[in-house]
This record gives C-alpha cells, sequence and structure tokens, in this order.
C-alpha cells in the first residue's frame, strides 16, 4: 500500500538546527488524508527532495506477518501527474467528510420517582 503526501519540511542530518546521530533524511509530511507524519526519505532521493514536493509513501509491510510498516518515501512526484493524483484523494477526502453524520444529540431520561 502506498499512499501520496506533501513534503512540507525536509530535515538533513546537517541541516540548521539539526544535530544526528546518523545520515538519513527525514520529510514532514502531510498526508492526503489530513495526518502529519515524519518519514525517512530513501537515501537514492534524498538529495532531490524539495519542500512542496508529492512524495509517494511506502506503507508496506516489513515482513509478509509483520504488522509494521516500511513508512518510507519511495518517490518524488512532480507537475501534472502530482496534482491530478493529490486532486483525486482530496475529492475522496471530502466524499469522506460529508458521508460522515454527526453523532446523535442524546436527551436526558427523566428520572423516575
Amino acid at each position: 500500500m502506498f499512499h501520496i503526501g506533501k513534503a512540507e519540511k525536509i530535515i538533513l542530518p546537517r541541516g540548521k538546527g539539526v544535530i544526528s546521530a546518523d545520515a538519513t533524511v527525514q520529510a514532514m509530511v502531510k498526508m492526503w488524508d489530513d495526518n502529519l507524519l515524519l518519514l525517512e526519505v530513501d537515501k537514492k532521493i534524498a538529495g532531490q527532495l524539495r519542500e512542496d514536493d508529492f512524495v509517494i509513501a511506502d506503507y508496506t509491510p516489513i515482513a509478509p506477518d509483520s504488522p509494521h510498516r516500511r513508512m518510507i518515501i519511495t518517490k518524488i512526484v512532480r507537475g501534472d501527474l502530482a496534482r491530478a493524483i493529490w486532486k483525486g484523494f482530496q475529492k475522496e477526502l471530502e466524499k469522506r467528510k460529508t458521508k460522515t453524520e454527526p453523532a446523535p444529540v442524546m436527551t436526558p431520561m427523566p428520572y423516575i420517582r
């Protein structure tokens, strides 16, 4: 399973305000469903990622029987393709939000005397 998101901030190991024990790059990503995540960026594309890029995050299990997901950015998508994918997921999110019915208002029960 893969999800699209938008990279809002890039965290570089030698970036301003960062003290890092490793050389990995992370990104703060706003996912299509409004979740905000910090995800690792695959080292093959880490140097090419820019703020406001659309990204594909790999949510596949780390092993066939594992409940744990990879949670890593594996693709950067730009241009018309990125906007079309994002727009499609945003339409789906809006449909889900409008389908959600508000909880019924509970009327107080009169006390029996």
